[in-house]
Protein backbone atom coordinates (compact mmCIF):
# COMPACT_ATOMS: atom_id res chain seq x y z
CA UNK A 1 0.00 0.00 0.00
CA UNK A 2 1.15 3.39 -0.82
CA UNK A 3 1.94 5.52 1.51
CA UNK A 4 -0.07 8.97 1.67
CA UNK A 5 2.21 11.76 0.89
CA UNK A 6 2.08 14.33 3.29
CA UNK A 7 1.52 18.23 3.03
CA UNK A 8 3.56 20.96 3.12
CA UNK A 9 3.00 21.16 6.88
CA UNK A 10 3.05 25.21 7.29
CA UNK A 11 0.10 27.11 7.33
CA UNK A 12 -0.23 31.02 5.60
CA UNK A 13 -2.35 34.04 5.82
CA UNK A 14 -1.78 37.70 4.97
CA UNK A 15 -3.28 41.02 5.59
CA UNK A 16 -2.74 43.43 2.56
CA UNK A 17 -3.22 46.94 2.70
CA UNK A 18 -5.48 49.02 0.03
CA UNK A 19 -5.90 52.42 -1.08
CA UNK A 20 -9.31 53.41 -1.45
CA UNK A 21 -10.28 55.34 -4.80
CA UNK A 22 -13.28 56.97 -6.98
CA UNK A 23 -14.29 55.33 -9.17
CA UNK A 24 -15.74 58.52 -11.43
CA UNK A 25 -12.66 60.71 -10.73
CA UNK A 26 -9.70 58.42 -10.16
CA UNK A 27 -8.96 60.59 -6.75
CA UNK A 28 -7.60 58.79 -3.52
CA UNK A 29 -9.95 58.91 -0.43
CA UNK A 30 -9.96 58.46 2.77
CA UNK A 31 -11.57 54.78 3.79
CA UNK A 32 -12.01 55.68 7.77
CA UNK A 33 -15.76 57.04 7.15
CA UNK A 34 -16.34 53.73 5.40
CA UNK A 35 -15.01 50.49 7.77
CA UNK A 36 -16.63 50.31 11.42
CA UNK A 37 -13.46 47.63 11.66
CA UNK A 38 -10.38 48.62 13.54
CA UNK A 39 -7.71 46.99 14.29
CA UNK A 40 -9.08 46.17 17.92
CA UNK A 41 -12.40 44.68 16.49
CA UNK A 42 -12.15 44.31 12.99
CA UNK A 43 -15.55 43.26 11.00
CA UNK A 44 -15.76 39.86 10.18
CA UNK A 45 -16.66 38.69 6.72
CA UNK A 46 -18.89 35.78 5.71
CA UNK A 47 -16.67 33.74 4.14
CA UNK A 48 -13.67 33.78 6.66
CA UNK A 49 -11.37 36.78 6.85
CA UNK A 50 -12.39 40.50 8.28
CA UNK A 51 -12.16 44.10 6.92
CA UNK A 52 -10.09 46.91 8.95
CA UNK A 53 -9.34 50.42 7.92
CA UNK A 54 -5.61 50.87 8.80
CA UNK A 55 -4.69 55.04 8.81
CA UNK A 56 -6.55 55.95 5.36
CA UNK A 57 -6.33 52.26 4.45
CA UNK A 58 -8.55 49.63 3.68
CA UNK A 59 -6.89 46.45 5.07
CA UNK A 60 -8.03 42.72 5.01
CA UNK A 61 -6.95 40.03 6.68
CA UNK A 62 -7.06 36.36 5.30
CA UNK A 63 -7.80 33.35 7.55
CA UNK A 64 -4.63 30.80 7.80
CA UNK A 65 -4.30 28.41 4.80
CA UNK A 66 -2.58 25.28 4.22
CA UNK A 67 -2.38 24.73 0.75
CA UNK A 68 -1.87 26.83 -2.27
CA UNK A 69 -5.23 26.71 -3.40
CA UNK A 70 -6.44 27.37 0.20
CA UNK A 71 -4.45 30.49 -0.16
CA UNK A 72 -5.84 31.71 -3.07
CA UNK A 73 -9.37 30.89 -2.10
CA UNK A 74 -9.35 32.68 1.25
CA UNK A 75 -7.80 35.59 -0.62
CA UNK A 76 -10.51 35.54 -3.45
CA UNK A 77 -13.30 35.34 -0.72
CA UNK A 78 -12.17 37.66 1.41
CA UNK A 79 -11.46 40.14 -1.47
CA UNK A 80 -15.41 39.51 -2.63
CA UNK A 81 -16.40 40.35 0.76
CA UNK A 82 -14.86 42.91 1.91
CA UNK A 83 -15.29 45.28 -1.44
CA UNK A 84 -18.96 44.64 -0.75
CA UNK A 85 -19.03 46.62 2.29
CA UNK A 86 -17.38 49.76 0.84
CA UNK A 87 -19.30 52.18 -1.14
CA UNK A 88 -20.37 51.33 -4.79
CA UNK A 89 -19.08 54.60 -6.12
CA UNK A 90 -15.66 53.46 -4.88
CA UNK A 91 -12.69 50.51 -5.51
CA UNK A 92 -9.59 49.39 -4.09
CA UNK A 93 -6.39 49.44 -5.73
CA UNK A 94 -3.20 47.77 -5.28
CA UNK A 95 -1.00 50.68 -5.36
CA UNK A 96 2.58 50.50 -2.71
CA UNK A 97 2.57 54.22 -1.92
CA UNK A 98 0.85 57.83 -2.97
CA UNK A 99 0.34 61.17 -1.79
CA UNK A 100 -3.12 62.11 -0.34
CA UNK A 101 -4.96 65.24 -0.29
CA UNK A 102 -4.73 67.33 2.80
CA UNK A 103 -8.30 67.43 2.96
CA UNK A 104 -8.41 63.20 3.30
CA UNK A 105 -6.43 63.65 6.38
CA UNK A 106 -8.09 65.49 9.15
CA UNK A 107 -9.26 62.65 10.91
CA UNK A 108 -7.19 62.03 13.77
CA UNK A 109 -7.04 58.17 12.45
CA UNK A 110 -4.72 59.12 9.80
CA UNK A 111 -2.30 59.96 11.86
CA UNK A 112 -2.02 57.18 13.59
CA UNK A 113 1.20 55.06 11.83
CA UNK A 114 1.80 51.57 13.20
CA UNK A 115 0.00 50.16 16.46
CA UNK A 116 3.18 47.60 17.37
CA UNK A 117 6.77 47.87 16.58
CA UNK A 118 8.43 45.64 14.65
CA UNK A 119 11.92 44.48 14.56
CA UNK A 120 15.07 43.68 12.42
CA UNK A 121 16.19 40.18 12.04
CA UNK A 122 19.72 41.10 10.80
CA UNK A 123 20.65 43.65 13.33
CA UNK A 124 18.23 41.69 16.00
CA UNK A 125 16.62 44.54 17.42
CA UNK A 126 13.58 46.69 17.37
CA UNK A 127 12.93 48.76 14.20
CA UNK A 128 12.31 52.98 15.00
CA UNK A 129 9.17 54.40 14.29
CA UNK A 130 9.51 55.64 10.49
CA UNK A 131 8.18 59.61 10.03
CA UNK A 132 7.82 60.94 6.33
CA UNK A 133 8.86 64.59 6.05
CA UNK A 134 5.85 64.68 3.68
CA UNK A 135 3.24 64.20 6.03
CA UNK A 136 0.32 63.70 2.60
CA UNK A 137 2.17 60.36 1.99
CA UNK A 138 0.90 56.60 2.94
CA UNK A 139 2.08 53.49 1.81
CA UNK A 140 0.62 49.77 1.90
CA UNK A 141 2.29 46.33 2.64
CA UNK A 142 1.19 42.89 2.44
CA UNK A 143 2.68 41.33 4.98
CA UNK A 144 2.89 37.19 4.82
CA UNK A 145 2.14 34.84 8.23
CA UNK A 146 4.02 31.91 8.19
CA UNK A 147 3.04 29.33 10.99
CA UNK A 148 3.37 25.60 12.04
CA UNK A 149 1.03 23.61 14.61
CA UNK A 150 4.67 22.85 16.38
CA UNK A 151 3.98 18.55 15.84
CA UNK A 152 5.50 19.38 11.99
CA UNK A 153 8.77 19.25 9.91
CA UNK A 154 8.37 23.12 10.30
CA UNK A 155 7.86 23.28 14.08
CA UNK A 156 11.46 25.46 14.26
CA UNK A 157 9.11 28.20 13.39
CA UNK A 158 8.59 28.65 16.71
CA UNK A 159 12.32 29.33 18.01
CA UNK A 160 13.46 32.58 18.11
CA UNK A 161 16.59 31.84 16.19
CA UNK A 162 14.81 30.15 13.41
CA UNK A 163 12.44 32.85 13.01
CA UNK A 164 15.41 35.18 12.26
CA UNK A 165 16.90 32.83 9.95
CA UNK A 166 13.54 32.24 7.54
CA UNK A 167 12.88 36.31 7.52
CA UNK A 168 16.86 36.77 6.11
CA UNK A 169 15.97 34.10 3.66
CA UNK A 170 13.00 35.37 2.81
CA UNK A 171 14.57 38.38 2.18
CA UNK A 172 17.07 36.70 0.20
CA UNK A 173 13.89 34.88 -1.85
CA UNK A 174 10.69 36.87 -1.67
CA UNK A 175 12.32 40.16 -1.37
CA UNK A 176 15.00 40.27 -3.94
CA UNK A 177 12.34 38.51 -6.48
CA UNK A 178 10.05 41.32 -5.27
CA UNK A 179 12.57 43.95 -6.37
CA UNK A 180 12.60 42.68 -9.61
CA UNK A 181 8.45 42.78 -10.04
CA UNK A 182 7.38 45.65 -7.76
CA UNK A 183 10.21 48.31 -9.55
CA UNK A 184 8.16 51.14 -9.76
CA UNK A 185 8.62 54.50 -8.22
CA UNK A 186 5.64 54.24 -5.65
CA UNK A 187 7.23 50.61 -4.79
CA UNK A 188 10.87 52.64 -4.51
CA UNK A 189 9.01 55.88 -2.27
CA UNK A 190 7.65 52.98 0.10
CA UNK A 191 10.74 51.21 0.38
CA UNK A 192 12.43 54.57 2.37
CA UNK A 193 10.14 54.46 5.20
CA UNK A 194 8.29 50.78 5.27
CA UNK A 195 9.54 47.46 4.55
CA UNK A 196 13.14 47.43 5.45
CA UNK A 197 14.97 44.41 5.16
CA UNK A 198 14.32 42.18 7.72
CA UNK A 199 11.40 43.43 8.79
CA UNK A 200 8.72 41.25 10.88
CA UNK A 201 6.83 40.69 13.96
CA UNK A 202 7.55 36.82 15.89
CA UNK A 203 4.20 35.27 16.45
CA UNK A 204 3.61 32.45 18.50
CA UNK A 205 2.28 30.44 15.70
CA UNK A 206 5.46 31.23 13.67
CA UNK A 207 6.48 34.70 12.04
CA UNK A 208 4.89 37.68 10.28
CA UNK A 209 7.08 38.85 6.88
CA UNK A 210 6.61 42.76 6.54
CA UNK A 211 8.82 43.64 3.82
CA UNK A 212 6.43 43.10 0.83
CA UNK A 213 4.11 46.17 -0.50
CA UNK A 214 0.51 44.79 -1.78
CA UNK A 215 1.87 44.37 -4.96
CA UNK A 216 1.88 40.77 -4.99
CA UNK A 217 -2.29 40.91 -4.37
CA UNK A 218 -2.67 41.78 -7.44
CA UNK A 219 -3.12 38.35 -9.16
CA UNK A 220 -3.32 34.67 -8.44
CA UNK A 221 -0.03 33.93 -10.32
CA UNK A 222 1.72 36.18 -8.05
CA UNK A 223 0.19 34.66 -4.74
CA UNK A 224 1.06 31.23 -5.83
CA UNK A 225 4.72 32.93 -6.11
CA UNK A 226 4.47 33.68 -3.44
CA UNK A 227 3.26 30.27 -1.67
CA UNK A 228 6.15 28.19 -3.32
CA UNK A 229 8.72 30.64 -2.46
CA UNK A 230 7.61 30.46 1.08
CA UNK A 231 7.38 26.49 0.89
CA UNK A 232 11.12 26.92 -0.39
CA UNK A 233 12.40 29.48 2.66
CA UNK A 234 11.01 27.07 5.01
CA UNK A 235 12.66 24.08 3.29
CA UNK A 236 16.20 25.80 3.15
CA UNK A 237 16.15 26.65 6.39
CA UNK A 238 15.00 23.05 7.38
CA UNK A 239 18.02 21.88 5.58
CA UNK A 240 20.50 24.82 6.49
CA UNK A 241 20.73 25.02 2.74
CA UNK A 242 20.26 29.06 3.58
CA UNK A 243 23.46 29.29 5.03
CA UNK A 244 25.79 29.26 2.00
CA UNK A 245 22.52 30.93 0.10
CA UNK A 246 23.04 33.97 2.10
CA UNK A 247 26.80 33.85 2.25
CA UNK A 248 26.92 33.09 -1.60
CA UNK A 249 25.01 36.44 -2.08
CA UNK A 250 26.20 38.58 0.81
CA UNK A 251 24.21 40.41 3.40
CA UNK A 252 25.11 43.65 2.13
CA UNK A 253 23.94 43.07 -1.48
CA UNK A 254 20.84 41.51 -0.53
CA UNK A 255 19.88 44.39 1.63
CA UNK A 256 21.48 46.98 -0.57
CA UNK A 257 18.80 45.37 -3.48
CA UNK A 258 15.73 45.76 -1.41
CA UNK A 259 16.72 49.37 0.34
CA UNK A 260 17.62 50.78 -3.40
CA UNK A 261 15.24 48.70 -5.43
CA UNK A 262 17.94 48.11 -7.68
CA UNK A 263 16.51 45.98 -10.32
CA UNK A 264 19.75 44.98 -12.22
CA UNK A 265 21.72 43.66 -9.21
CA UNK A 266 18.60 41.80 -8.02
CA UNK A 267 18.08 40.27 -11.35
CA UNK A 268 22.14 39.13 -11.32
CA UNK A 269 21.48 37.62 -8.00
CA UNK A 270 18.04 35.91 -8.76
CA UNK A 271 20.08 34.39 -12.13
CA UNK A 272 23.54 33.56 -9.95
CA UNK A 273 21.86 31.91 -6.85
CA UNK A 274 17.58 32.08 -6.19
CA UNK A 275 16.67 30.32 -9.01
CA UNK A 276 19.22 27.33 -8.21
CA UNK A 277 17.71 26.75 -4.77
CA UNK A 278 14.27 27.54 -5.37
CA UNK A 279 11.76 24.94 -6.38
CA UNK A 280 10.24 24.23 -10.17
CA UNK A 281 6.66 25.60 -9.00
CA UNK A 282 8.60 28.70 -8.05
CA UNK A 283 10.56 29.35 -11.02
CA UNK A 284 7.47 28.83 -13.09
CA UNK A 285 4.88 31.01 -11.02
CA UNK A 286 8.36 33.87 -11.27
CA UNK A 287 8.14 33.92 -15.20
CA UNK A 288 4.45 33.57 -15.33
CA UNK A 289 4.18 36.80 -13.49
CA UNK A 290 7.14 38.81 -15.50
CA UNK A 291 5.21 37.43 -18.56
CA UNK A 292 2.02 39.51 -17.53
CA UNK A 293 4.06 42.34 -16.01
CA UNK A 294 5.59 42.43 -19.69
CA UNK A 295 2.22 42.69 -21.54
CA UNK A 296 1.09 45.02 -18.95
CA UNK A 297 -1.93 42.02 -17.78
CA UNK A 298 -2.20 42.37 -14.65
CA UNK A 299 -5.60 43.75 -13.80
CA UNK A 300 -6.12 43.81 -9.99
CA UNK A 301 -9.66 43.68 -10.59
CA UNK A 302 -9.53 41.19 -13.63
CA UNK A 303 -7.83 38.99 -11.72
CA UNK A 304 -9.94 38.61 -9.18
CA UNK A 305 -13.14 39.26 -10.91
CA UNK A 306 -14.18 42.18 -8.59
CA UNK A 307 -16.44 44.97 -9.99
CA UNK A 308 -17.38 42.76 -12.84
CA UNK A 309 -19.90 44.88 -13.71
CA UNK A 310 -17.49 47.90 -14.59
CA UNK A 311 -13.86 46.35 -14.69
CA UNK A 312 -11.31 49.13 -14.41
CA UNK A 313 -7.33 48.97 -13.43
Amino acid sequence: MQKKQQGPNFTIGCDPEFFLRERKTGKLISAIPYITGTKEAPMLLPLGGNIQRDNVSVEIATDPASSKDGFVKCIADTLSEAVKTLPAETEIVAIPSANFDVAELQDPDSQVFGCEPDFNAWKVRQNEMPSAENKTFRSCGAHIHVGTSGKDENSFLLEFEKKLEVVKTMDAIHGVISTVLDNGQEAIDRRQLYGSPGAHRPKDYGVEYRVLSNYWLKSPVTVMLMYHLTEDALRLVRTNEHEKLINDMTEDVIKNIIIKGDTALAQEMIDAHVMKVISESSRYYYNEAVAKIKIDDMNFHAEWGLYKKELTA
